[in-house]
């Protein structure tokens, strides 16, 4: 293939291939798993919310439960440039709050069964950087909204086993934007001056996988329990939209608007847990979550328009994030909670670090508590905060342009819960 060729791939790959599965994960999907950062994730049953953290503990829940909640996820990201060969200004994402809900409803049907319905967030990604910014080649904005829906069954085997299953129905829509550097491919193809125009992708999709749990009670005061997260396949379908393209490579068919698509597997993931009553009012629990991150080895991008497939590496490696908390029965109208959590990043190395997701190692401090409104209703809230962190990147894509330096990273999650049982 011609230098001309693979350079115009390049181009293309610097616009696609960064971009599509980045900012995967939204922690927590309830107030009463964050505010013990996690550390129940396997084991309790507080809540509605145990149609996503182990369905198989729905059998804990007497009756007709329905809790509804909102997390104010808030991040200050700030990128400090350290000889990025682009020109452009270091630039800051924005730090508005982003507002995730969550739904979840379960029914105890008798006869050892009982039924659960969940929607909610698995993963997300929303960050905005100035339109001339050092990093614009790769991206200048992301939006990717993940929901699942999800019914789920659970069956009591024994008095000390307890078995769930779930199914997710999931889906994406992603917006995706860069500018795309027509003045160094405008003076490879001596086609006069040329200034930056932009990209912007957008795609759906429709996926499904499923869950699986179960919960164990060694005794009256220690239990054990396990859930899984299938891995969901999607096959991305979306637009491709150019901005400014010059005539010369306009009527050469290149940098034209065309149908894309792409090929994105999501993590699964597997939570082991266990808790222990050490008193009547205080109980500890620990929980481990594995997440198969190595599932993003690879991009795939497709073109209508007869450009070549584009394949891009990421090479991200499976995780352990570890969490320790407790929760204290202060009086009868309140319950309150605390963790800790420790959530190493996926990401291999600076070079494989991306604006779009510039990810590291995660230390979250967490409090939370219940407050019992009447026999019918309560309210959960939670805190949690990741500690600061700076973390490098230098990250070079096919057309050569280079960031580098570093980010300086906190984030900061507001969640309030209602619970309803009836």
């Amino acid at each position: 293939m011609k230098t001309k060729e693979l350079i115009i791939i390049g181009a293309l790959l610097s616009v696609t291939g960064t971009g599509w599965a980045s900012g995967f994960g939204i922690s927590g999907k309830s107030a009463s798993n964050l505010g013990s950062a996690f550390s129940g994730t396997a084991v309790l049953a507080e809540d509605a919310s145990v149609v996503y953290t182990n369905p198989a503990a729905m059998q804990y829940l007497d009756g007709q439960q329905f809790s509804i909640l909102m997390h104010s996820i808030g991040s200050d990201l700030q990128f400090e440039d350290d000889g990025s060969n682009t020109t452009g200004g270091a630039s800051t994402s924005v730090r508005d709050p982003h507002y995730v809900p969550n739904l979840y409803y379960v029914n105890n049907l008798g006869n050892d069964l009982s039924f659960g319905f969940g929607i909610y967030a698995p993963f997300g990604l929303g960050l905005d950087y100035d339109d001339d910014w050092k990093g614009r080649y790769i991206t200048t904005g992301s939006d990717m909204k993940i929901i699942n829906f999800s019914p789920a069954l659970s069956y009591r085997a024994s008095d000390k086993l307890n078995l769930g299953v779930g199914v997710d129905f999931q889906y994406i829509d992603a917006t995706l934007e860069n500018a795309v550097d027509f003045g160094t491919l405008c003076a490879l193809y001596s086609a006069g001056p040329c200034s930056d125009g932009s990209q912007k992708l957008t795609g759906t999709s429709w996926a499904s996988g499923y869950s699986l749990g179960l919960t164990y009670d060694l005794d009256s005061a220690t239990r054990l329990g396990m859930s899984f997260h299938s891995t969901t396949h999607h096959d991305i379908s979306g637009q491709s939209d150019f901005g400014g393209t010059p005539a010369a490579f306009a009527a050469m068919g290149m940098f034209t608007d065309t149908d894309a698509s792409l090929s994105l597997d999501l993590p699964e993931t597997l939570d082991v847990g266990i808790s222990r009553v050490i008193t009547p009012r205080l109980q500890l629990m620990a929980d481990a979550t594995w997440t198969r991150w190595s599932r993003y080895d690879e991009l795939v991008v497709k073109f209508d328009n007869n450009t070549p497939t584009s394949t891009t590496k990421q090479d991200w490696h499976d995780t352990w994030r570890l969490s320790v908390g407790g929760n204290y029965q202060l009086n009868q109208r309140w319950l309150l909670r605390g963790g800790i959590s420790h959530d190493p990043t996926p990401i291999p190395d600076a070079q494989h670090r991306s604006p779009r997701v510039p990810g590291t190692t995660r230390n979250w401090v967490s409090l939370g508590g219940n407050a019992q409104l009447d026999k019918a209703m309560s309210v959960d809230l939670a805190l949690s905060y990741t500690l600061p962190v700076t973390t490098q990147i230098d990250n070079t894509d096919p057309l050569g342009h280079n960031l580098k330096g570093e980010y300086k990273s906190e984030i900061l999650y507001l969640t309030a819960q209602l619970n309803w049982k009836f």
